[in-house]
């Protein structure tokens, strides 16, 4: 082989290596962390299921409204039948007209974390006058480019109304670039908030 052929030869795999690392890449890394004996996804249709605004925590408030309309639309699409889901923004409809409702948030919101289980009073209440069983907590955890990378993480909760406690709890994460060919470029906090949200409610309904 000629040095001019053997250097098309190699040419031709660089350049698909080179195309290749320019295509978007981005990582699921959502995890389950909890979840209570005897509970099951069916449990949330038959209970009924409101997800309450999302704790913004280390992300804006533009990027908690943002992880609260995918959730809905995520979680619209498991729920059989979808009138036994209220999605955040019809919870969020009911805080505007509902003193009382808006009076409970308050105390519940500042202890929706993975360090504190404060409030639950209040969050009893809160379901119950929404007309559910369950509430689907979450909070921002992280919202920043780490190691050149975007990085959404969301940290999430089920209460159960009727039993007082917490039934299921899980990390929604995401990270990842829009292109990796140096200099590499962060992929857009939405595109990961989406793989961050499908990926716990992947977690969250086992499949």
């Amino acid at each position: 082989m000629t040095l001019k052929n053997r250097t098309r030869s190699l040419v031709f795999p660089a350049l698909l290596l080179l195309l290749s690392s320019c295509a978007e890449s981005i990582n699921n890394l959502s995890k389950e962390i909890y979840s209570a004996e005897g509970f099951s996804p069916a449990s949330l249709a038959r209970g009924g299921l409101a997800v309450t605004p999302t704790v913004a925590g280390s992300g804006s408030k533009e990027e908690a409204a943002t992880i609260g309309r995918l959730l809905d639309r995520t979680l619209a699409s498991r729920m059989i039948p979808p009138d036994r889901l209220k999605g955040e923004s019809a919870v969020g409809n009911r805080l505007k007209g509902d003193a009382v409702l808006a009076s409970l948030w308050e105390k519940m919101a500042p202890h929706i974390s993975a360090h504190s289980i404060r409030g639950m009073t209040a969050t009893r209440s809160f379901g119950r006058r929404l007309g559910v069983r369950f509430l689907l907590e979450t909070e921002i955890q992280m919202a920043e480019i780490a190691g050149g990378a975007e990085q959404v993480r969301i940290y999430a909760r089920i209460y159960d109304t009727d039993k007082d406690r917490i039934v299921w709890e899980g990390v929604g994460e995401g990270r990842g670039y829009e292109k990796l060919v140096f200099p590499s470029t962060p992929a857009t906090f939405h595109v990961v908030a989406e793989t961050a949200v499908k990926g716990l409610v992947t977690r969250l309904y086992g499949r």
